[in-house]
């Protein structure tokens, strides 16, 4: 059984797979998810009648994201994984929206993939996708929004497709060779980017 987790942008999801049985719960909650990813974790459980002990698998999406949510789904990943013996899966956030595009639009092929970092920058990864799943051409970096867009490969943006656990959910069942321990559930990041700034000096 997969518990899955989405919680890196305004959009909170929980997904869980018991063999062929999935439920999903989603919801746009922007700065809320602290509040309602554990009751939307129970209530996924209940809906198939699993308890957390049984759960082999916790997967989270892993970010880079809100600096935030990231590190909320990574925490809360760990702490389920620890208290309930299952192993953890970090699904890069760029792969699970590259995994919602195909589900989609069903063709292969190359595409950019952009979310939405803080002020005029983005984070954005290059991405080939086949009906075995996308693999990562080029990390997420941080790119201003003012850059001349890219004519040969397609863009996706949040407003072209949202996030959902149910990607996530799908790259855990895909890559069980990379589950992991529960220490090992860390956040994804990008070099450089951080919501934090240095003091001003008086």
């Amino acid at each position: 059984m997969i518990l899955a987790l989405e919680t890196t942008s305004a959009v909170c999801s929980v997904a869980l797979a018991a063999g062929e049985n999935v439920v999903i719960e989603t919801t746009q909650a922007p700065r809320r998810h602290n509040r309602l990813v554990l009751p939307m974790v129970d209530s996924v459980c209940e809906s198939l009648g699993i308890a957390r002990r049984t759960i082999d698998c916790v997967a989270f999406s892993a970010g880079p994201g809100s600096f935030t949510g990231v590190r909320l789904g990574a925490a809360i990943a760990q702490g389920i994984a620890a208290g309930t013996g299952a192993r953890i899966y970090r699904a890069p956030t760029s792969l699970c929206m590259a995994e919602r595009v195909f589900r989609s639009e069903r063709k292969p092929g190359e595409i950019i993939v952009q979310r939405v970092s803080r002020r005029d920058l983005v984070y954005e990864a290059r991405i080939y996708i086949d009906a075995s799943g996308g693999s990562v051409l080029a990390d997420d970096i941080l790119k201003s929004t003012s850059g001349a867009a890219n004519q040969e490969v397609p863009v996706y943006t949040e407003k072209d497709v949202s996030l959902c656990a149910s990607a996530v959910l799908a790259l855990a069942k895909r890559d069980r060779q990379n589950w992991l321990e529960p220490s090992q559930a860390l956040p994804l990041y990008v070099e450089g980017d951080s919501p934090w700034q240095p003091a001003k000096q008086p």
